[in-house]
């Protein structure tokens, strides 16, 4: 194991480079300007590659990315329920830097605030009512025509003049309910534990072996139980690299989501008559701006600040779905989707397609969210491990996967839940067209406002919502600069990089917007799932040393506890 100055020799102390491991540090910036000049170059060659790449993953490794996934579930549970589960991440004495509330405020506003926004009302409409590729696997044939028999009545309905409550007017039935419970059931999933399975054994792998083993804050200490000091050199590098390039796509594909609903948003609110190339320059340059300087800042100022306010906001929205909606549906759909999940979560991780539509469904939603987590991972986890510090192993894993998907139950539950009852019970079809007729994901949300409140009400959520998305795209890239940072830096990095990196960020999620046109999101969708691919490598070797190591920890802590439990005989006996 290196100390402090030997690791300093591995550190640049001057130029360009200054801060950085220069190996870890050239490669990273090749590898980035390369893509951002062949993407220029290529233009629309380039962009049909990406998205072949996406699709030879879907059809011949999707299977893989199920199995990674649950494998991290299944980790996360062992090590949280076993003897290990009351090491502390640090020294026996210390307790956490931040408080509770701090603390998952800053994992939901890193972790998937700005996707969950983007997706809040659109996505449980579509697994509701789409028919896209065959819809819902999780449903019937019959089921599924039923709510399709339903809103083509219930639109004839409309067109004729009858209003909800009128005689002839159509009433959803027991099979239209039951869809609407897998819609925000098959949500939830996709946001819930599994995901947060994976940020967490990522997360505690780094702040075990950096606050309890004295390592670097980096994803190539995970490995020194494997390698040992060889952790210092190649493999160390080409294990950071990799995270770096997953990491780089993981992110670029949230900021070009929030960049996205940014442009929805304006438009909604009439500030600007379409999106347009200029809005997305404009938004993307300005916030990577912000985010970095939020950055160069530090996590206790800028992060913790910018994510708690947001929580805030967002308690706000889902009070306002709470009040203008049907409070009773709301709560009793978020129970049901509860138990829903609770029974068929397991299966529903292990659900494989087999047929063609079946593969383009999958590919479309869930290999895309898992490439997506497993891009994001290295990020995320880095930075839940840097506000960790204190916290048990089992604290840590339960309020990593646990109350992240609560939050997601709860999100999902409220104001999925809201544009279903609209679009059963009300007299406005627009956020059923919205979703599932013209798949607009980022305008579902704003255009709900306008249909259930009508007026200043409206503009005021809409204005919320802007800002939400905004704060969720600055705190995202702001993590995100930190992290690439100390990758490339054994966990120390300086100012100078986290500018740099900013602007990389930003750079790579503008040309993957530009390259994919009117196909941004599959161009965002490509980028994910490639960018995860080499990363699940490191992962699996991640997870075999981390429970290497924890299973020497928990033999000593059996022999301590054996030795302490017969120096209390010795004394007993002593005493009588």
């Amino acid at each position: 194991m290196l100390k402090g100055k030997e690791l300093d020799a591995l550190i640049e102390q001057r130029g360009v480079l200054k801060g950085l491991n220069s190996t870890l540090g050239i490669t990273a910036i090749i590898m980035t300007v390369f893509f951002i000049l062949y993407a220029i170059l290529l233009g629309k060659t380039a962009s049909d590659q990406f998205l072949g790449i996406k699709s030879w993953i879907e059809s011949t490794l999707g299977w893989y990315y199920v199995l990674v996934m649950f494998s991290t579930f299944v980790v996360c549970l062992y090590v949280m329920c076993s003897r290990v589960g009351k090491i502390r991440l640090g020294r026996d004495d210390e307790r956490p830097e931040f408080s509770n509330f701090a603390w998952f405020s800053m994992l939901f506003g890193c972790g998937t605030g700005a996707g969950m926004l983007f997706f809040s009302m659109s996505e449980p409409m579509i697994h509701f009512a789409s028919d896209w590729s065959g819809g819902n696997p999780f449903l019937s044939a019959d089921i599924k025509a039923a709510v399709a028999v339903f809103f083509e009545a219930k639109q004839a309905a409309l067109a004729s003049g009858l209003m909800p409550g009128d005689e002839g007017f159509p009433v959803p039935d027991s099979r239209v309910a039951e869809a609407a419970a897998g819609g925000i059931k098959l949500t939830v999933f996709h946001w819930g534990t599994i995901a947060w399975a994976m940020y967490a054994i990522v997360g505690l792998s780094l702040a075990y072996f950096a606050f309890r083993k004295g390592l670097p804050l980096s994803m190539r200490s995970a490995l020194y139980p494997l390698i040992g000091n060889r952790i210092y050199g190649p493999i160390g590098h080409t294990v950071d690299i990799l995270t770096v390039f997953g990491t780089i796509f993981g992110i670029a594909t949230t900021l070009g989501l929030g960049v996205e609903q940014i442009g929805s948003g304006l438009m909604s609110l009439g500030l600007i008559e379409e999106k347009s190339r200029m809005v997305t320059v404009v938004s993307i340059l300005l916030i990577s701006a912000i985010a970095t300087l939020s950055a160069t800042s530090g996590v206790a100022r800028g992060i913790k600040l910018l994510s708690t306010f947001n929580t805030w906001v967002c308690l706000g929205i889902l009070a306002y779905f709470l009040l203008v909606s049907d409070a009773n549906y709301l709560i009793a759909s978020s129970i049901t989707a509860l138990g829903d999940y609770l029974t068929d979560g397991v299966s529903m991780t292990l659900w494989t397609a087999r047929t063609p539509d079946e593969r383009i469904w999958q590919g479309g939603w869930t290999i895309f969210y898992w490439g997506w987590w497993i891009a994001w991972a290295g990020f995320v986890g880095m930075f839940i491990a840097r506000i960790s510090r204190g916290r048990t192993i089992r604290e840590f894993i339960l309020g990593v996967m646990v109350i992240p998907s609560i939050v997601a139950l709860v999100w999902f539950g409220v104001i999925g839940s809201a544009g279903i009852y609209q679009s059963l019970y009300g007299a406005d079809m627009g956020i059923y067209t919205a979703a599932v007729t013209n798949w607009d994901y980022a305008g579902t949300l704003y255009h709900s406002f306008e249909v259930l409140t009508p007026g200043i009400a409206a503009t005021v959520a809409k204005v919320a919502a802007l800002l939400v998305v905004i704060i969720f795209f600055v705190t995202s890239a702001d993590s995100g600069t930190l992290v690439l940072g100390r990758l490339l830096a054994f966990g120390r990095p300086p100012v100078q990089q986290r500018i740099i990196w900013g602007m990389m960020l930003g750079a790579v999620t503008l040309i993957l917007l530009l390259l994919g046109g009117d196909q941004a999101l599959k161009s965002l969708q490509a980028a994910s799932i490639a960018g995860a691919l080499p990363f699940t490598f490191v992962l699996i070797a991640m997870m075999i040393g981390l429970l290497k190591s924890l299973r020497e920890d928990g033999e000593s802590m059996i022999e301590n506890e054996e030795h302490i439990r017969k120096m209390i005989e010795n004394e007993v006996r002593d005493l009588s």
